[in-house]
């Protein structure tokens, strides 16, 4: 392909690069993109000299005045949109830079024109990375480089073979260099250097992001969650309200265990907050008062449960570390019973629930590390203990609202024959399980007793109603109890090892008091598989999530932090490996080092003949070694350059030249120059001064000129020299 085909081909796919960044990232008007998309395609074709659309785009062809008059319009376009359309600075100037990439691509005349592309493409990938931080930002950006890479590289080379080795200087000499027809070629020494240097801007771009110092994330991002609603994590959760959650698969956090050892692998509860009050249609709490924890060490903060009962001992820890996307809540979820968070926080509260909060809502996905302790209910609690609560304890934990006696009447019978709290708990649970049916097609009527019609006439329902059911039944029965609301998670990805929590998985569940082991969590919904699809689809997206997942951790989340981590680390492997190098090199070295050591003692002992015959090998070996650098016998085999095929062949062409024309008498003088002799055959063979002059001035171009011939120049030569051995003698022959 010539280089002035080639650098309209990678301006205008460095044009796209930008423009796909942008259409990824931003929030574009449907018009924009399709306007923006067409004018690329148009402009596409054109570049591949395709006849029919050059002639379109001839007839389309406006002056320059009417393109500046389009340009002011598109200005004036901007600050409508600034002012009143968009009201921000980033959408606006997003939509200003599209419309003068639109303008730009149907006016390239001029190298100038060249040069603005490349600077509204610049800015828009500018714009689509403050715009976006998710994982197809990489690929974009990868492609916007190589193309940068080409399409500087060809544009210098454009530019030098149009107007020699000086810039262009007029309006002229600028169209010369992107005329069709030249031969400058690519050539497979040119495609590998600029793939090589886009990989090596590459390695320097991700040298700059590890280790230039940084003091905080960047500004103008926002994360994939935008204003996800999570219902149920408020100060009031409606009787009724997860149930349309439950059927968005939107993601709503990931969570890494450092070792699931003893857990229920297919169901992991995330605990967000508890409920004490229930007023017959929605749950509230009283202990909504806040604290603040106390951080120690430095990005860590103690979280001890809090209640007026005696504390949860403390068991087997569970690390989580989990990514939480941008919620509208404050919330932030973890393993029921946390005992420390840690991350980027200047503050985190708590409430006397176990709650735990930032102080005012994210607006951009999160990182933190909890560890929750995991305690199995203490043997004690397996029998009939009698339990005093204070009437604060009461008042929040066995009130039941005003209802019908039923309520009372059925924890009764289902509780009659246990002795223990934890005997009733299960049972309770057990009767939910077995009697009641899972659905979330609920009529949406306003009930007036939601909690006794799912209990004794409609018995169907989802997490809210069963959990709700069991705490009531519960504390009619005198088992302290309260509602519990999260997330439970189910969806294991085995590639990147955590859990993929999805909005969906939005969860309402119990926790019970028992005196010896504190607050147990219990769970009356009956287990319902998700439909899986298909498995494929499925692995192939749970191998994404993991792409996303990492590009979020080393790339977006990077920070200063994990920098002096990564400088640790290198500091200790270094250090190690060199003791492990150098422990190596000894054991190597320790025959060698035995045989000195004995040939030395044996020559000072004596042996006088051995000593002169290790001198002279050792004088002789030196010697040698200094001959060889003088003499440098190598140099015979080493190449001042490169061998290129065409320089090889159009040389054995033109000694073919020589040996034709020297049959007919006509001798190439030792000391003649090629153009010399030139000269001499126009004076003695003017037939063959044709043929004579283009094989001399190619290979002139490509012995002493260093470039690389063309497929088509290489024929021309051949053509030559099979026209000249047809030629008629000179006359003096």
């Amino acid at each position: 392909m010539p280089f002035n085909q080639a650098l309209r081909l990678s301006s205008v796919l460095l044009a796209a690069a930008a423009f796909i960044g942008l259409g990824l990232g931003a929030n574009l008007p449907e018009w924009l993109l399709l306007l923006t998309g067409t004018s690329l395609i148009l402009t596409l074709l054109r570049t591949l000299d395709i006849d029919r659309f050059q002639r379109v785009f001839d007839r389309m062809r406006l002056s320059a005045m009417v393109w500046n008059i389009l340009t002011v319009i598109a200005f004036a376009g901007f600050w409508a949109d600034l002012l009143w359309i968009s009201a921000e600075l980033l959408p606006a100037g997003v939509h200003f830079l599209l419309i003068l990439m639109v303008i730009k691509l149907f006016n390239l005349d001029q190298r100038r024109d060249y040069l603005h592309l490349y600077a509204i493409s610049l800015m828009a990938i500018l714009g689509s990375a403050a715009s976006t931080t998710d994982l197809w930002y990489l690929p974009v950006f990868l492609a916007y480089l190589l193309m940068g890479v080409w399409t500087l590289l060809l544009y210098q080379l454009t530019k030098e073979s149009g107007t020699g080795h000086s810039p262009a200087s007029t309006t002229e000499n600028a169209a010369v260099a992107l005329q069709p027809g030249r031969r400058e070629q690519i050539t497979p020494e040119l495609f590998w250097l600029a793939n090589g240097l886009a990989v090596g801007a590459l390695c320097l771009t991700v040298l700059i992001f590890f280790t230039i110092p940084r003091v905080s994330a960047g500004f103008g991002q926002k994360g994939s969650g935008e204003g996800l609603r999570t219902s149920g994590f408020s100060e009031t959760v409606d009787l009724g309200m997860i149930g349309p959650i439950k059927r968005d698969p939107g993601i709503v956090m990931r969570v890494e265990l450092s070792d699931r050892t003893g857990l229920q692998l297919d169901r992991f509860y995330l605990r967000g907050m508890a409920y004490d009050r229930y007023d017959g249609k929605s749950w509230t709490t009283r202990l909504a008062h806040r604290r603040a924890l106390v951080e120690s060490p430095a990005g860590t903060f103690s979280v001890r449960h809090i209640s007026s009962r005696s504390p949860r001992p403390v068991g087997q820890l569970i690390r989580q570390t989990i990514l939480l996307e941008a919620l509208d809540t404050a919330v932030l979820f973890a393993a029921p019973h946390p005992e420390s968070i840690s991350g980027q926080f200047l503050a985190i509260q708590s409430d006397p629930t176990g709650a735990i909060y930032l102080p005012f809502p994210t607006s951009s996905r999160i990182e933190y590390t909890v560890h929750s302790s995991v305690t199995p209910v203490a043997p004690a609690d397996l029998q009939s203990q009698p339990a005093v609560y204070t009437e604060v304890f009461k008042q929040h934990f066995l009130q039941i609202p005003e209802s019908s006696e039923r309520l009372g009447v059925l924890a009764r019978e289902i509780t009659q024959s246990k002795s223990s709290a934890y005997e009733k708990a299960q049972a309770v649970e057990a009767y939910l399980t077995k009697n009641y049916r899972y659905s979330l097609d609920i009529p949406s009527s306003v009930q007036t007793n939601p909690l006794e019609e799912f209990l004794f006439e409609r018995k169907t329902g989802y997490c809210e109603h069963y959990a709700t059911a069991m705490v009531m039944l519960l504390r009619a029965a005198g088992v302290p109890a309260r509602l519990v609301t999260g997330f439970l998670a189910t969806e294991w990805n085995e590639y990147g090892n955590y859990y993929l929590v999805r909005q969906r998985d939005a969860h309402a569940w119990v926790e019970i008091h028992l005196p010896n082991s504190g607050w147990v969590t219990m769970d009356p919904t009956p287990a319902v598989s998700e439909p899986s699809g298909d498995s494929q689809w499925f692995a192939l997206s749970r191998v994404m999530d993991t792409l996303r997942l990492r590009w979020n951790r080393f790339f977006v989340q990077y920070n200063a932090a994990d920098q002096l981590a990564v400088v640790r680390g290198l500091k200790e492997g270094t250090a190690v490996v060199r003791d492990r190098a150098w422990n190596s090199l000894s054991l190597l070295l320790a025959p060698a080092g035995d045989f000195a050591g004995k040939t030395l003692s044996y020559i000072v002992g004596g042996n006088v003949r051995l000593a002169a015959g290790f001198l002279s090998f050792v004088v002789l070996g030196v010697g040698l070694v200094i001959w060889l650098m003088q003499r440098k016998p190598w140099s015979r085999w080493r190449r001042s350059g490169p061998v290129i095929r065409e320089h090889i062949v159009i040389g054995q062409i033109y000694r073919g030249v020589l040996k034709q024309i020297e049959r007919h008498g006509i001798a190439k003088p030792r000391n003649a120059t090629p153009q010399e002799f030139l000269l001499l055959v126009q004076q003695q063979w003017a037939a063959a001064a044709e043929f004579v002059a283009t094989i001399t001035e190619l290979y002139c171009r490509g012995r002493f000129g260093k470039m690389i011939l063309t497929q088509q120049e290489i024929d021309l030569a051949y053509h030559s020299l099979k026209q000249l051995t047809q030629l008629d003698p000179p006359a003096h022959t």
